[in-house]
């Protein structure tokens, strides 16, 4: 059972910063917009992302489910990794804390800052390429990144793109059971990352893994988008509204995202949540 104790920090000002080196869980609201539902909301402090390492990874932060519009084919989470329908927002006030063996999270921040403030963004996700680490990280490759836009929201700037999440070397086609929405963002003061991982999908997609070669739909292998970049092409040549969710809908939930420091200082212990 976890614990639902919440530890009470003092709030100190220091040298006029106030308590930006104390780790807070902030404040979100979200709401529906259109097929975009909004589902549980879990607070949580700091956790260990499974099988990573013995300390905790992942900071403390709130996490809000996105409800899936079409139910998963897929039932290989090892391999192929779909769309978790998650919206995480988690702070970055004591980054240090959860640098490991595994990733520098000190590093991770600094690469997203640098690309939030990038002049020429698809010049510099690409260079980027595979390497992006997401905040919280996923352990697991992108495949791909297709359709880079930087967005400017009332709490922050994102950056969104396409991919596919793969573990190991198996192959298997691009389609909507994988296909993600990433969303990575900070918020204006600085204090948060805020990432979502949604469904998305696109009629001419094969279903999934397991669909094959079906008539009307094209086919990427994983294997065809590290050596040509096809999938990749092919997704940038598609018009916003031809997915669903469109990117447009997208827009307008991130957009209506409210994020705020708590008024209290208040911090979960690690496992905790409520």
């Amino acid at each position: 059972m976890l614990s639902r104790r919440l530890v009470l920090l003092l709030c100190l000002p220091v040298f006029g910063t106030g308590c930006a080196t104390r780790e807070t869980i902030p404040n979100v609201r979200a709401r529906n917009v259109n097929s975009i539902k909004v589902g549980a909301v879990r607070r949580h402090g700091p956790e260990t992302l499974l099988g990573s390492s013995s300390e905790p990874d992942v900071p403390s932060g709130v996490s809000i489910g996105v409800q899936r519009m079409h139910a998963l084919y897929n039932q290989e989470p090892r391999y192929f990794i779909p769309a978790s329908g998650e919206l995480q927002v988690v702070s970055l006030e004591r980054a240090a804390r959860y640098n490991t063996k595994w990733h520098d999270f000190e590093e991770d921040v600094r690469g997203w800052k640098a690309l939030l403030a990038a002049d020429r963004l698809p010049s510099a996700l690409r260079q980027a390429g595979q390497q992006l680490t997401e905040i919280p990280w996923m352990n697991a490759a992108h495949v791909f990144l297709a359709k880079p836009r930087r967005r400017t929201y009332p709490w922050g700037k994102a950056i969104l793109f396409l991919t596919t999440y793969v573990q190991g070397s198996t192959g298997a086609p691009v389609n909507n059971d994988t296909l993600v929405l990433v969303a990575q963002g900070i918020t204006n003061d600085g204090r948060y990352a805020v990432n979502g991982r949604f469904e998305i999908r696109h009629p001419k997609l094969p279903v999934s893994t397991y669909t094959g070669r079906a008539s009307g739909k094209v086919y990427f292998m994983k294997d065809d988008e590290y050596r040509t970049g096809r999938a990749g092409r092919w997704l940038n040549a598609q018009s916003d509204d031809s997915f669903e969710p469109t990117f447009g809908e997208y827009d307008g939930f991130l957009a209506g995202l409210r994020i705020s420091p708590p008024l209290s200082r208040q911090v979960l212990t690690p496992g905790s949540s409520r």
